[in-house]
């Protein structure tokens, strides 16, 4: 299925993955729109996409916000929800609760109720993409916040691939990517981080957004695809 012509919503479209999904998609042809809680960070993304998508600030944690973003886009073929928030790090002991209900409250009821309100607008034999991560997925040390968040999500999206059938819902769970979440860091200890990682990996090298984007853009067109839960981490989960 040629997703040319499909009208797509990017939750979280104004940078990183979602923005390299965004930029992928106008290419083909797609009618899409971003979102983004930053207007002038939405702006520049939108200039970035030579205004070949449509930028509409919006809250994904807030229901009005939503329902006038629905409002808005009046019917859709495809949603991708790529949107993050706060992330629970650190060693479970000393985790403050706080940070984690926050990091729930943000990211996995954002993406609850980012669902239920494109519902009604939602193509029936269209599809879902939810955006998590290798957290999830592998036993990581200092991980367990981002791990309940995460693995929350896939297994709401894998019960919504039967519960809103013929609706297609997947999950991408990206590992090591080069995103702007990670630009906090000093630069030297970003680089060594990531070459360390790199050398870990089959591949040889850690994630760009663009092979994110990719694997969502086959799940959209792939209409034999629901219930999917597709690792993109390099080779990060094979067994040694």
């Amino acid at each position: 299925m040629s997703v040319s012509h499909q009208r797509i919503l990017i939750i979280g479209g104004s940078s990183g993955m979602g923005f390299a999904t965004a930029k992928r998609l106008v290419e083909t042809g797609a009618e899409v729109f971003i979102t983004g809680r930053d207007e002038a960070k939405l702006e520049t993304a939108v200039a970035a996409l030579d205004r070949k998508a449509v930028g509409v600030a919006a809250d994904f944690t807030d229901p009005s916000s939503l329902q006038a973003l629905m409002g808005r886009i009046g019917r859709l073929d495809h949603l991708v929800l790529a949107a993050a928030g706060p992330a629970a790090w650190g060693p479970f002991a000393q985790l403050p609760v706080d940070a984690v209900r926050n990091a729930l409250n943000t990211k996995l009821l954002g993406y609850w109720q980012s669902l239920q309100a494109a519902l009604p607008i939602l193509r029936k034999d269209g599809s879902v993409i939810f955006m998590t991560g290798a957290a999830s997925r592998v036993a990581m040390v200092g991980t367990a916040g981002l791990a309940a968040v995460n693995g929350g999500i896939t297994q709401m999206a894998q019960t919504l691939a039967k519960e809103l059938a013929p609706l297609r819902v997947n999950v991408v769970s990206p590992g090591l990517v080069d995103t702007p979440a990670y630009d906090g860091l000093p630069a030297e200890a970003k680089s060594g981080m990531f070459a360390g990682a790199a050398k870990g990996l089959p591949v040889g090298r850690t994630g760009l957004p663009d092979d994110i984007a990719q694997a969502v853009e086959m799940l959209i067109s792939n209409s034999f695809a629901t219930g999917v839960l597709l690792d993109i981490d390099g080779g990060a989960r094979m067994p040694l």
